[in-house]
């Protein structure tokens, strides 16, 4: 066994500055792509009752000026002030919210919805909000709509603790104002249907709750384990106005590649199943480059084996998915990548390590590195009561490897986190690389969430986009197209 440390990858961001930290970066230098003419105008659309599209606009007004910083903050790099959003903001960028693009929800409607079962509400539901977004989309193109989720659809309880918090269990990230799970009691989710409704519009959304810009309301959470703790209010507007910006279509950081190596295509593919429960399917996220530019690709359905419940792909289904993956690079850079690095939610069967590299090899790919990539058992001890440091990096041999992407934070003075944090494994099935330079990308990697400015995320980007695909997609019927770009799918 072999101990190592790697240290935080830095961000580049506008003008080619850099810095470890997103929100530092942002404030210092701008986004990647802020450019020195007139500033951007973002048009927002908003769906939601008079009510909750009223404090929206109020909420986003009283960020523009900037928000100030955690109080009484003993960890000033982890809790900064938000500088605003604006003309004259490090953004360079406003948002513009023409109250044509503002859809009331029917308060008929809403009480309708009130009084039918979870499931029927659920039903209702989306289809009201999906009807309100497509009004919206087609009266005035916005960039983005807000769905301002009102109390009918969340089931909100003013007053009352959500569910105790219980120890031993793994934080749940909850960025943006959006919950991982907004559900009616039943194994539908609110968030994941409206996503899949309303894809064919073709129009980019963002839900919000009423706890992110109403200082007080509790939003209930009844499949959450734990306790949900609310953000401070600077953290709040700086995950929200990230996320719309990056939403928008435009990039508010990248990871530094360094020029003397290979330009790479990152590939995730994991597994979902259907909604109907009879098939695995696949899902795949293909990163284009250090920018985080990804293209998403279904796969075809997956049967387990009786004498193996861990899903593998033919070598025909492996072959076409890399192949798709690569000629999207290709038609995107307008030339193939000279690297490619796969990372798989299970273990490659000697049959898809066949079909990955005839696909390598027909697109004449230079260097390929093939991994299992997942959460780890595996912890360590430091002296102290704070966990190991994010980027600890231990090697049990020369194929298997732990890797620290959530622990303590050097630049944060904290392990910002509330239980102990997993390990991330990953496994080199197949590779050229030295373990050490696979996981310095796999901790870049994880800087890419464009839902969360805390940097410290536990999965990279490949990993998390195609399970967090796989969420939305298996609503999407067979016949269905689906949207090529991850902004339609956080």
């Amino acid at each position: 066994m072999k101990l190592d440390f790697i240290d935080e990858p830095e961000l580049e961001f506008g003008n080619l500055g850099r810095h470890v930290d997103i929100r530092r970066g942002l404030q210092a230098y701008g986004p990647l792509d802020a450019t020195s003419g007139a500033p951007r105008r973002i048009r927002l659309g908003i769906v939601g009752t008079q009510q909750t599209i009223d404090d929206v606009v109020r909420w986003l007004d009283h960020c523009s000026k900037g928000i100030q910083g955690k109080k009484d903050n003993k960890q000033p790099n982890l809790f900064p002030a938000f500088p605003g959003f604006g003309d004259d903001s490090p953004f360079r960028a406003g948002f513009e919210i023409d109250p044509a693009c503002c859809r009331v929800l029917p308060a008929r409607e809403l009480r309708a919805i009130a009084a039918q079962t979870d499931y029927g509400a659920l039903i209702r539901g989306v289809e009201l909000l999906a009807s309100e977004i497509r009004a919206v989309s087609e009266e005035g193109r916005p960039a983005v709509v807000l769905v301002a989720l009102p109390p009918e659809l969340l089931g909100l309880e003013d007053g009352k603790d959500e569910e105790s918090e219980k120890p031993g269990l793994e934080p749940i990230a909850l960025p943006c104002g959006e919950r991982d799970e907004v559900t009616f009691g039943s194994d539908l989710d609110l968030h994941h249907m409206l996503k899949a409704e309303v894809m064919k519009f073709g129009q980019p959304i963002q839900l919000i709750l009423p706890s992110t810009y109403s200082p007080g309301v509790k939003a209930h959470a009844p499949k959450l384990d734990g306790k949900r703790q609310l953000q401070d209010e600077a953290t709040r507007a700086w995950n929200l106005h990230t996320a719309l910006y990056y939403k928008a279509n435009y990039r508010p950081w990248r990871i530094v590649r360094n020029a003397a190596q290979l330009k790479t295509c990152f590939v995730g593919v994991s597994f979902y199943r259907s909604l109907d429960r009879a098939n695995l399917m696949t899902s795949m996220a293909q990163v284009y480059d250090e920018r985080g530019e990804g293209v998403i690709v279904r796969g075809k359905p997956v049967q387990l084996k009786k004498d193996d419940r861990v899903p593998h792909l033919s070598h025909e289904d492996a072959a076409a998915l890399m192949s798709h993956a690569l000629r999207e690079y290709r038609l995107h850079h307008k030339h193939a990548p000279a690297r490619v690095v796969l990372h798989k939610s299970s273990s490659f069967s000697p049959v898809e390590l066949s079909g990955f590299n005839e696909a390598v090899d027909e697109s004449e790919v230079e260097a390929s590195d093939f991994l299992v990539v997942g959460r780890g058992n595996t912890r360590l001890y430091r002296d102290g009561a704070y966990p190991p440091l994010r980027g600890t990096m231990l090697s049990l041999d020369a194929r298997h490897h732990i890797l620290y992407t959530r622990g303590s934070v050097p630049y944060y003075a904290t392990y910002p986190g509330m239980y102990v944090p997993r390990t991330l494994k990953f496994q080199i099935a197949q590779g050229q690389e030295s373990p050490r330079h696979l996981a310095e990308e796999i901790l870049a990697l994880t800087k890419l969430n464009w839902n969360n400015t805390q940097f410290d995320g536990g999965e990279p980007i490949t990993m998390r986009v195609a399970f967090n695909v796989g969420k939305v997609l298996k609503y999407v019927g067979a016949a269905s197209a689906v949207q090529p770009k991850y902004s339609f799918y956080m």
